[in-house]
């Protein structure tokens, strides 16, 4: 093919082949590790452009705007321009008249929950403080009888992937518990289906609820904060015995990441756990900072890393070679080498005050309310007016 048909496996390749091209003639740079970001700066202003697939988010003054949108069509492409993106990739997005907090949520996909599985949770009237049961964790079935019918099973997966698709963009309340369900896509017994009918009622049942986002102020010096919590619930999983890493990443004190993930491989002490879901966390730190800096924005170092563990502690800050700890993975060492070149400071916090425990278990009322409260709202309470946020 002289050119790429629209649908073919390839298209979308040869579309950002060629959008690349015409952002580095128009003088962007695309960020070192990660691809689908460009930077241009302007008489000392960020003008950045970010593509999915080709839903492009452009950031900048007005008037780079507007030079912007002229400049890609006299390149010969055609756009369609949304001046205020309220709603983008099926998120609604929210700002206050000062642009000082913002709300997002998935309306959208709470309407296609509601639509899809309304019917399985109408005849529960009960108000749930969480949105899974507290010390619930889900066990693949031994035995074919135990495993609901085929025509359930694919319910049960279409609703898993849509819970998956809110704890991505707007629900990191949900993160445990949809990890949970996630476990027997393909053998759910009765009570993993009885836990995701909970799961689905709580997300109705806050239907209006997204993320908050109130980002601080920058200091003097102009770098940007970042805070990362880390916690893990050894041995976790009843079935494999293999521990849950929990982490949260904030921005400016704004949730960026997070993450609940059963570990790869079993633990042999809760030291070991927790040190397996820090390194899991520093990876994504990384990542962060690399991108932050490849579009001349400066991070503040050392960043801290709150774990409730003195043991992952002390594993992070020395290498030893004792019968106890010889045995971990050298891939979890790289936490050893950002905390001795001082890009990150671990700190311990205590148990109750670590806002990752909700990542790794399924947590009660109070727990659940004061770790994740901050940062899940529901829209009424988000403001429209001047000064909010201030």
């Amino acid at each position: 093919l002289i050119k790429s048909i629209y649908g073919l496996v390839q298209s979308a390749r040869m579309f950002f082949l060629k959008f690349k091209k015409i952002m580095l003639q128009l003088g962007f740079k695309p960020s070192d590790c990660e691809p689908c970001l460009f930077v241009k700066y302007i008489n000392g202003k960020m003008l950045l452009v970010v593509v999915y697939v080709d839903d492009c988010y452009v950031i900048g003054t007005d008037a780079d705007l507007d030079q912007f949108i002229v400049d890609i069509q006299k390149a010969g492409l055609k756009v369609k321009v949304q001046l205020k993106p309220t709603d983008y990739l099926s998120c609604e997005i929210r700002f206050n008249e000062k642009k000082t907090c913002a709300w997002l949520g998935q309306p959208h996909l709470a309407k296609k929950l509601q639509s899809s599985f309304g019917d399985l949770v109408k005849q529960s009237n009960h108000q749930l403080l969480t949105p899974g049961t507290p010390g619930f964790s889900v066990v693949r079935p031994k035995d074919e009888s135990e495993q609901i019918d085929a025509a359930r099973q694919k319910v049960y997966r279409s609703a898993v992937g849509t819970l998956l698709q809110f704890v991505k963009h707007s629900r990191p309340d949900i993160a445990n518990p949809v990890r949970e369900l996630s476990k027997c896509m393909d053998k759910a017994t009765e009570a993993a289906f009885s836990e995701m009918c909970r799961v689905i009622k709580f997300v109705l049942n806050t239907n209006d609820f997204g993320l908050f986002l109130r980002p601080e102020k920058l200091g003097e010096d102009k770098s940007w904060n970042m805070t990362v919590y880390s916690d893990s619930d050894w041995a976790g999983d009843p079935e494999n015995r293999r521990s849950i890493s929990g982490y949260i990443i904030y921005l400016l004190g704004c949730p960026l990441i997070w993450k609940s993930k059963q570990q790869q491989s079993v633990t042999l002490s809760s030291s070991e756990a927790e040190y397996v879901a820090l390194s899991e966390a520093a990876k994504e730190i990384k990542f962060v900072a690399q991108v932050l800096e490849s579009i001349g924005i400066k991070v503040k170092y050392p960043i801290t890393v709150y774990v409730d563990n003195i043991g992952a502690i002390f594993m992070a800050e020395n290498i030893s070679a004792t019968t106890r700890t010889r045995h971990i993975h050298t891939r979890y060492r790289f936490v050893y080498e950002e905390v001795e070149d001082g890009r990150i400071l671990v700190r311990f916090v205590k148990t109750e005050d670590n806002k990752a425990d909700p990542y790794t278990k399924n947590v009660k009322s109070e727990i659940y309310e004061k770790s994740t409260t901050e940062y899940v709202k529901s829209k009424a309470e988000f403001e429209f007016k001047e000064g909010v946020g201030e």
